[in-house]
């Protein structure tokens, strides 16, 4: 099993939640998650850091707010809502399903398929692809500073 650095929330060191299995998350969880195996569902909602290991899957359905890593051959799909940093790596594949909100700034080496909206400033090489009803936000820019207004 692989350490990990622990998480310091209000001042309290705290251990990351580690998946090895498929696990479903209900309610909340402030803190980083690391997914080694398996499929990880959030029904809630996560507060940290999730990191999205090498030939794993997660699937959003509630809401998560921080960063997101993806390793090489991972896969997110998001039902629901993920605000903050999302990073792909090589064949790793986001796909934002219709009604599913992707926020924030997007470090793509990967594949990102929209079929519900994605709305933030992005960057790599990677493939950004929108289908059906989906959509890529613009910014709106007032006084030389661009922000979204969701």
């Amino acid at each position: 099993m692989k350490k990990y650095e622990m998480d310091y929330i209000d001042g309290k060191r705290i251990e990351p939640l580690v998946i090895t299995t498929d696990y479903n998350l209900i309610g909340e969880h402030t803190g980083t998650i690391h997914v080694e195996n398996g499929t990880f569902t959030i029904n809630g909602k996560l507060y940290g850091t999730l990191d999205i290991q090498n030939n794993t899957k997660v699937i959003i359905f509630g809401k998560q707010q921080g960063t997101v890593s993806l390793g090489n051959n991972a896969l997110l799909v998001i039902h629901g809502e993920l605000y903050g940093t999302t990073n792909l790596d090589y064949n790793s594949t986001v796909i934002v399903e219709e009604g599913g909100k992707l926020t924030g700034t997007l470090a793509n080496n990967g594949t990102v398929i929209v079929k519900g909206v994605f709305g933030g400033a992005k960057s790599g090489n990677g493939k950004i692809s929108v289908e059906g009803n989906g959509y890529i936000k613009q910014p709106i820019t007032k006084d030389g500073v661009s922000y979204y207004q969701w």
